[in-house]
């Protein structure tokens, strides 16, 4: 419920406070590094950050945290820019997609069966969402498509790039240290103007719910889940982030869907849920 309502917050100070992207990724992800990092030292001491003292450990970290968090947050809140929230989230969950088909590569095998009735669903949901039905007809516009798309490879980036470092640090560990690298990457390579944005107390208090209830507290959270529950179940619980975002922007914003839209949705949605259950273990 938290990352549907980041994703909505976000959406609305973009609307009504005139902040870009660049400038709210940028304090988000600087914040939340810095953060970390705190908490790390206080927690480990002279071994805070190890993640990025071994040299064998760099290139996994740079593709997470550059081609994963970086790309994954930019690309998803300019797509909501340009778009909205809703439907931004819906357009990102396709990278379980790409994390599919790029394991399979990886792994020198074939995608499961059931990946095939299940993409061409989501695309079919995709056509309706985006034209409505009618191809002469786009209703998203192609930037927020473009932007959405490159929020799904840092999905996927996300996913794979930490696999093995996972197995030796935490995931906060790895995650600290890679939040303010990208923070301060967006810094230098956007030079966002951090005075352009209308700062009153509720633009403020949007960027701290970004900051605390849109990234530590849901991020801490779903790994909390995932540790008691298991990584399958806490996909299944997090693909509630797209219907909890529609409710909230038709509820805050008076966001309204069509009804090819309600349906593209559904097979979007529908697509990666069966991608995410479990497979039912043979009879023996």
């Amino acid at each position: 419920m938290m990352w549907a309502l980041n994703g909505n917050v976000g959406a609305y100070i973009f609307q009504n406070k005139a902040f870009t992207p660049d400038v709210l990724v940028a304090i988000r992800l600087t914040a939340v590094g810095l953060i970390l990092l705190v908490h790390d030292l206080r927690r480990s001491g002279r071994y805070a950050f190890r993640v990025v003292r071994k040299r064998e450990n760099i290139p996994a970290f740079l593709l997470y945290s550059i081609g994963g968090i970086l790309c994954m947050q930019y690309g998803y809140f300019t797509a909501i820019a340009h778009s909205n929230a809703p439907t931004t989230t819906l357009i990102q969950y396709t990278g379980m997609f790409f994390v599919i088909f790029v394991s399979s590569i990886m792994n020198r095998t074939w995608p499961k069966p059931i990946v095939y009735p299940t993409l061409a669903l989501c695309s079919l949901g995709l056509f309706l969402m985006v034209t409505g039905g009618d191809p002469s007809n786009l209703k998203v516009s192609s930037k927020a498509l473009f932007w959405g798309f490159f929020s799904a490879v840092g999905f996927m980036n996300f996913n794979l790039a930490p696999v093995g470092l996972s197995k030796t640090y935490r995931s906060m560990e790895i995650m600290g240290p890679s939040m303010l690298l990208g923070g301060v990457l967006l810094i230098l390579l956007t030079r966002p103007d951090f005075t352009a944005p209308t700062w009153d107390m509720t633009s403020t208090l949007c960027v701290l719910f970004t900051i605390i209830g849109g990234t530590l507290i849901p991020f801490w959270a779903f790994l909390e889940g995932a540790r008691h529950t298991g990584a399958q179940k806490s996909s299944i619980f997090a693909l509630s982030e797209a219907v909890f975002s529609a409710i909230v922007a038709m509820v805050l914003y008076h966001l309204t869907f069509k009804l090819t839209d309600l349906v593209g949705m559904l097979m979007i949605f529908g697509s990666v849920l069966l991608l995410s259950l479990p497979e039912k273990s043979p009879l023996p």
